[in-house]
């Protein structure tokens, strides 16, 4: 990710290449970008994890993308429209939040965009906070606030550290697993946040309604996992549990015909034996290595626009096309599972 990241820096100098001739080179016809949240002035809830896209910034990317490929559907990936006249893009988003509702739904019904939002099934209608959500607004409590001094003695406990200082203390907090959410509780009692208090009033996710709303205007729906864990911490037990009554639910909530699924952070560590196990069950997956070759037919990697530092459509789609033609010729553009 950090060379990739490096790449997208030098944009100046490949932005110069046509695109036709990076999708030439490469032999794609079909990329995969996908986004979470689109920021209109709130951004509470992920100003510390990554900088997403302005409203103004993605109307550009996808501008971007829509002059220069086709907008496919899920109709168009299930007919495996891969023999295009033109160049394709299938875009997604992840996380199912309310911010899709509000600031994203309207700008792609105007440009005649498809798009299908994966969601996490226990944190429909905002019963529960992602974990990682939970850490992004302790950080914002710490940075904006004078702490007593037991509130600094209770944080330095928790951590087992001997000075107090808030940018360790933030470091240590985006270093948090789910598997540690304990530690993001405690923290909220110290600094006397309420989580729940933050759901019912901020109301970040999709609710039920929204997403029956959603699907009348013709987007698409599929599931992201039950409470977002990372699957390389997870046992392959967990990791079809997780996957697989996720997509039960999804489908059986909003009557969906499809199963569909993208792994929460990425699909690292989930091994063929995974994919053999949910075969039976027709799920289409989705991964988030970038502009990578599968050799699992209804697997396919996206492209993640949102990182640390702003990027244009332009220099990531370019980007990703240069990155995966130097790994095809150093023969590494091929996901290695087992």
């Amino acid at each position: 990710m950090h060379f990739k990241e490096d790449l997208f820096k030098f944009s100046i100098i490949y932005n110069i290449i046509p695109l036709k001739l990076l999708l030439k080179l490469s032999k794609k016809n079909i990329i995969f970008p996908f986004y979470h949240f689109v920021n209109d002035g709130e951004n509470s809830l992920v100003n510390n994890l990554y900088k997403p896209k302005t409203k103004e910034q993605f109307i550009k990317d996808i501008q971007y993308l829509k002059k220069h490929f086709t907008s496919l559907s899920v109709k168009d990936l299930k007919q495996e429209k891969s023999n295009l006249d033109n160049f394709g893009f299938f875009l997604s988003f992840d996380d199912g939040l309310a911010n899709f509702y509000k600031i994203v739904a309207p700008i792609l019904l105007k440009e005649k965009i498809f798009c299908i939002n994966f969601l996490n099934s226990n944190f429909i209608d905002n019963k529960q906070l992602f974990y990682r959500y939970k850490v992004n607004l302790s950080i914002n409590y710490i940075r904006e606030n004078t702490l007593s001094i037991d509130q600094i003695e209770a944080i330095n406990d928790l951590f087992d550290l001997d000075f107090f200082n808030k940018e360790d203390i933030c470091t240590l907090l985006r270093k948090v697993s789910i598997n540690e959410s304990n530690i993001l509780d405690k923290l909220s009692k110290i600094l006397k946040i309420s989580f729940s208090e933050f759901l019912i009033n901020k109301k970040p996710y999709l609710s039920g309604l929204q997403v029956l709303k959603l699907k009348e205007k013709g987007f698409d729906f599929g599931a992201h996992s039950k409470n977002h864990p990372r699957y390389s911490q997870i046992s392959v037990k967990d990791q079809l549990l997780e996957t697989v009554e996720s997509v039960e639910v999804i489908k059986t909530q909003f009557n969906l015909d499809d199963s569909f699924f993208s792994f929460p952070f990425s699909d690292d560590g989930v091994k063929n034996d995974f994919f053999n196990k949910i075969k039976s069950k027709k799920i289409t997956t989705f991964g988030s290595a970038g502009l990578k070759d599968e050799d699992i037919s209804s697997h396919f990697q996206r492209i993640p626009m949102e990182y640390n530092s702003i990027y244009s459509a332009e220099t990531i789609i370019k980007g990703e096309l240069i990155f995966y033609i130097i790994k095809k010729i150093l023969n590494k553009h091929k996901i290695q599972r087992d």
